[in-house]
């Protein structure tokens, strides 16, 4: 039985879908290394890596999302995060040819939207929980997003190793507030 929690607090998140944000994270960091490891690997072998990361965090991000309780207020943050890697996910793997000023805007925009929404929840998660770690995390996507799309050609150079860095943080990130997430939750249940 969960014993009632004071109003303000964040719900404990179910046992059954802690461990998607762990395989978020997990896949986050696999992706990241290749990129930072094997910088030489082609644009368009990057472009599909990428795009298959992207299908992966959305598909798990949405899934993570439908197993929510409705009127829970991470719910519609999770399912536009999910749709948003879904879709950029597909551009990437439908159309691995694509310029690298191109990827640099997919990238971008990715990052943009991406941090924008971290930002939102962790604002939302802040009065809930208290010290919220993705909040750093999503202004450094938001910076990170917007010098690529500012300087998209000075930036191309170094794409896989920006690329690489941002999924290690991402999944170190998500790795860390799954487990804070689990061992809070352990306690309460």
């Amino acid at each position: 039985m969960v014993e009632r929690m004071p109003p303000g607090t964040a719900a404990p998140m179910p046992r059954r879908t802690w461990w998607l944000i762990v395989l978020r994270g997990l896949a986050a960091l696999v992706f990241g290394l290749i990129a930072i490891f094997w910088p030489d690997i082609s644009l368009a072998a990057l472009v599909m890596l990428f795009g298959a990361y992207a299908l992966l965090d959305g598909a798990i991000t949405l899934g993570l999302a439908l197993r929510l309780p409705a009127g829970d207020p991470g719910r519609g943050i999770l399912t536009v995060t999910g749709i948003a890697g879904l879709l950029i996910g597909l551009v990437s793997v439908l159309w691995p040819q694509v310029t690298v000023t191109l990827l640099i805007y997919i990238l971008a925009a990715w990052l943009v939207l991406f941090g924008l929404i971290a930002i939102a929840h962790s604002l939302q998660m802040k009065k809930q929980v208290g010290a919220w770690p993705l909040s750093r995390g999503g202004i450094l996507l938001l910076v990170l997003g917007l010098l690529l799309l500012l300087f998209p050609t000075a930036v191309a150079v170094a794409a896989t190793w920006v690329l690489g860095a941002l999924a290690l943080l991402i999944g170190g990130g998500l790795l860390a507030f799954a487990w804070r997430r689990q061992q809070r939750d352990s306690m309460i249940l």
